[in-house]
């Protein structure tokens, strides 16, 4: 309990020696110590020894890193004073006695300083100056108004003046950065229309490039049609009509894209559109494609059929002819073995002679008959070979050109794929940057107005926790604040500052 205001106590005590030491510091202002006598000389000479005797030995013997405080039997007594319950009014009212006898004490300090330093001035006037004294005169004069400016500098009407300097150099700052930074913003814009000109010129001039390859390909693809028309045999005309028919679709897909190409720069909106458009369209072609491919299907499961129900009536006309040769042999036979029968009366030799000899001729016709099978066999076997590799180079042809067709629109509609959702990643990207740089824009105004509210409030705080200060000492430094202000404003039109922003300034009241 006794610990807590003996700390307050010597807070106090410490605050009032803050608030002398100001005077003391500037005291050596030239005063003549005869005014005083010797004796008061050797008194304040000798209080001066004692209290720096005083202040070495308390830091002989303070500790440094400790928290303990040495006082005096004087602070003492007055901290035990204080150490006893009063009302507050009484304390207000204590205060506010000790704070008015504090301001008069220092107003009557001021008055005898400044009548002791017209003395001093009027002596040193009347007496010879030497070179010493007019440099130390000089110097004490240079310390006086380096003192008196530190003094003034700690007064509030003067800490305002510095907090409008201020404000008006940030704003002069603020409006420089703003300029500067609509330049950069107009500069980076004219970059960008020049950079996007740049971009425009070579996607043309891609676009140029690619059309003449792509009309080379034509061209070359024209022309490959054409020694493949004069080389084929007429059961390719069918193939070449198709081909002919891709290449128009080719043609008219190229058109597509040429024309996708010419819109892209209209709104995101019509290149989806477009690209929905020519997704549809793709997906028409693939059906129709997909339908004359049923329909090529169709035509050789035909043909197949042709060529199966050909080798059936060929091998249905080999089975009656090979019928009626069978009737033919044995009516053959059936008329030997009459005519056997018929000679069986002749003699036995004759009988064995024209068995032998039938014997041999049906053995023979036997094996005319099996080699020419086997060479029928055979042609139709070479022929179905034939027609069966023709078939099948026939469909590896066809299987070949429906490929390079199919692949063909991959590439085309992987292009296209690729051209929409480069748009449409670049306009995405071109959207979220812009995106970002509002936000940007947005959290810097916001942050500029957090510190310029922050900055006001903390004005207005230093401000009104100085406004008693201002009014005491208002008439007696009114001539000499209106110096410092027009000082200020002297300052800053020297240093830059638009007028504007020394209207409120030069319109401030010194009331």
């Amino acid at each position: 309990m006794s610990r807590q205001p003996s700390r307050q106590g010597s807070t106090t005590s410490i605050g009032s020696r803050k608030s002398t030491g100001r005077y003391r510091s500037v005291g050596n202002g030239g005063a003549d110590d005869s005014l005083f006598g010797k004796n008061g000389s050797q008194a304040h000479s000798s209080v001066k020894q004692n209290s720096l005797s005083k202040i070495s030995e308390s830091k002989k013997h303070a500790p440094v890193e400790t928290d303990s405080i040495v006082i005096t039997n004087t602070d003492l007594d007055r901290l035990r004073k204080l150490a006893t319950i009063i009302d507050r009014d009484e304390i207000e009212k204590k205060k506010k006695e000790e704070r008015e006898n504090r301001l008069k004490e220092q107003a009557k300090a001021r008055e005898r300083k400044e009548k002791m330093l017209a003395m001093e001035a009027t002596r040193r006037a009347t007496m010879q100056k030497g070179d010493l004294e007019l440099e130390d005169e000089m110097k004490n004069t240079l310390l006086l108004d380096s003192a008196q400016k530190a003094t003034d500098e700690e007064l509030d009407v003067v800490k305002h003046m510095n907090q409008m300097m201020l404000y008006a150099k940030c704003v002069t700052i603020r409006d420089a950065q703003l300029m500067e930074k609509r330049k950069i913003q107009k500069e980076q814009a004219e970059q960008e229309k020049q950079f996007d000109e740049l971009m425009e010129e070579e996607r043309l001039r891609a676009i140029e490039i690619q059309d003449e390859q792509e009309k080379k390909k034509i061209d070359e693809r024209k022309r490959g049609a054409s020694i493949i028309r004069m080389q084929i045999e007429q059961r390719e005309k069918d193939r070449i009509r198709e081909q002919e028919q891709l290449d128009m679709e080719r043609e008219a897909m190229l058109r597509q894209i040429e024309k996708m190409k010419m819109e892209e720069q209209q709104k995101e909106e019509g290149r989806r559109q477009l690209g929905q458009q020519l997704l549809e369209e793709a997906a028409l072609a693939n059906k129709i494609q997909i339908q004359r491919k049923q329909e090529q299907r169709m035509k050789a499961i035909e043909e197949d059929q042709r060529i199966a129900e050909y080798i059936a009536e060929k091998d249905r006309k080999e089975q009656e002819w090979q019928e009626q040769l069978e009737k033919e042999a044995k009516r053959k036979a059936e008329e030997t073995a009459r005519l056997r029968a018929m000679q069986e009366k002749m003699a036995d030799k004759q009988a064995e002679e024209d068995a032998l000899r039938a014997k041999r001729a049906q053995e023979d016709y036997e094996r005319a008959w099996r080699a020419k099978e086997k060479a029928e066999r055979e042609r139709k076997e070479l022929m179905l070979k034939e027609i069966m590799e023709s078939r099948e180079e026939q469909k590896r042809t066809k299987e070949r050109v429906q490929a390079e067709a199919a692949q063909a629109q991959k590439f085309q509609f992987e292009a296209i794929l690729a051209v929409q959702k480069a748009a449409e990643q670049a306009e995405l990207e071109k959207e979220r940057l812009e995106r970002q740089k509002r936000l940007e824009h947005n959290e810097f105004i916001r942050k500029q107005i957090a510190e310029s509210e922050e900055k006001k409030q903390r004005n207005r705080q230093e401000f009104l926790e100085e406004g008693s200060k201002i009014r005491i000492a208002k008439e007696i430094e009114s001539r000499r604040l209106e110096s410092i202000k027009q000082r200020k404003i002297t300052e800053l039109r020297n240093s830059g500052v638009p007028e504007k922003y020394l209207a409120e300034l030069a319109q401030k009241k010194l009331s």
